[in-house]
């Protein structure tokens, strides 16, 4: 019999566990909407270790094999730079810096972060060879970013934590930002595109220096125990940039993640939101060991059987539930209808998780979520 770790562990190797893993992944929405007795503050900032223990409980309460750590190594909010905090706001406590920027952290969403001067930078601004290669930040979302703790302890205590909470049994997760994200960050996203298709060479360097950045933080956080990394890169789908751009540009900075957790002997996944069905061997060929997401119509383009078709025996797949039109607002019997069809067509797989596409929305109600494992554990067998 398998444990949720050697589970999930089989599925990512492309062998057959006992049943299918289960392992979606909250937003951080659903975790303050699920848990409204934590302080969002203390959630981004990992107060007292809050941030793995909220999404440690998550994963407990509906049954997860696994769990994942969206950020791992957040610094603690510097009281030094805050003017003041206004805790009355409804949507949730705004800090307000010294500065004259400001900061919403939301109740139902990830923070939201105004900047008193805007943050892009022109391209011929930047000298590739000043790109730190110590990670100092995550980039999860347009003008938002997460500060990494200095110390080499506290770059990995979310994921230490996890482990004291979930044991040894349970699969745990670390995660990285793609290094187009951080070239996003820098100029934003038009700026990007812009230096993608006019500087190419320069793009190529700063990807470069970033992804040499991020492959130091993968090495910590697989020596602090990771199961897996995670590769977050919602920016690399055909949305953005062209399949020729994704291959020439992209993927040769991904390739140095993939080979740093090759390396280290743990498997990594990309993470990528949106339309992709025109790149799947692509991001395959990159070195990623599975791939998320896999967003169905209408929230992508990517159908499940088409991508076991054309990926499922070299990497393993883990989604495809849509989590808006059937986990949110579809009724209890639709899911079950739609899961029931993820898992006959995911099971002719040799490594299947099942998964939402992308992570789980703030106001999905508890009971839906439950039904993921309840069908897995009925449906899921092999």
């Amino acid at each position: 019999m398998h444990t949720s770790r050697s589970r999930i562990a089989a599925a990512m190797r492309l062998e057959k566990p006992d049943r299918v893993p289960v392992m979606c992944q909250p937003s951080l929405g659903f975790v303050l909407r699920q848990m409204p007795e934590l302080d969002p503050i203390d959630v981004w900032h990992n107060h007292d270790g809050t941030l793995a223990r909220g999404f440690c409980e998550i994963g407990r309460r509906f049954g997860f094999d696994g769990v994942l750590i969206p950020a791992v190594g957040a610094a603690p909010l510097d009281e030094t730079t805050v003017q003041r905090i206004d805790r009355a706001n409804p949507e949730g406590p705004i800090v307000y810096s010294k500065n004259g920027d400001f900061c919403v952290y939301c109740r139902n969403d990830l923070p939201r972060y105004t900047h008193a001067v805007a943050p892009e930078r022109e391209l011929d601004t930047i000298d590739p060879l000043a790109i730190d290669e110590r990670l100092r930040y995550h980039p999860p979302s347009t003008r938002l970013r997460m500060w990494l703790a200095n110390g080499a302890t506290g770059r990995v205590a979310e994921l230490q934590q996890a482990r004291a909470i979930i044991g040894p049994d349970v699969s745990l997760h670390g995660a990285a930002y793609s290094p187009e994200d951080y070239l996003i960050d820098l100029l934003g996203a038009d700026g990007a595109m812009i230096a993608l298709l006019t500087e190419p060479e320069k793009s190529r360097e700063l990807l470069a220096k970033f992804a040499r950045a991020v492959a130091s933080h993968v090495r910590e956080q697989i020596a602090a125990g990771a199961d897996a990394i995670n590769v977050s890169a919602p920016w690399a789908g055909q949305s953005f940039i062209s399949p020729a751009l994704y291959r020439d540009l992209v993927a040769p900075a991904q390739a140095v993640l993939t080979r740093t957790c090759r390396e280290g002997g743990v498997p990594s996944y990309c993470h990528t939101c949106g339309s992709i069905g025109d790149r799947l061997e692509l991001i395959i060929d990159t070195g990623f060991n599975g791939i998320e997401c896999l967003d169905p119509p209408p929230l992508g383009n990517v159908e499940l059987a088409d991508a076991v078709r054309r990926i499922g025996h070299r990497a393993f797949i883990k989604g495809n539930i849509d989590p808006v039109h059937v986990l949110l607002n579809g009724t209890p019997e639709q899911i079950r209808t739609d899961v029931r069809r993820r898992l006959e067509i995911g099971m002719t797989a040799p490594g299947f998780i099942l998964s939402t596409a992308c992570a789980i929305a703030p106001g999905t109600p508890a009971a839906h979520v439950t039904l993921l494992r309840e069908m897995v554990e009925l449906h899921g067998c092999y």
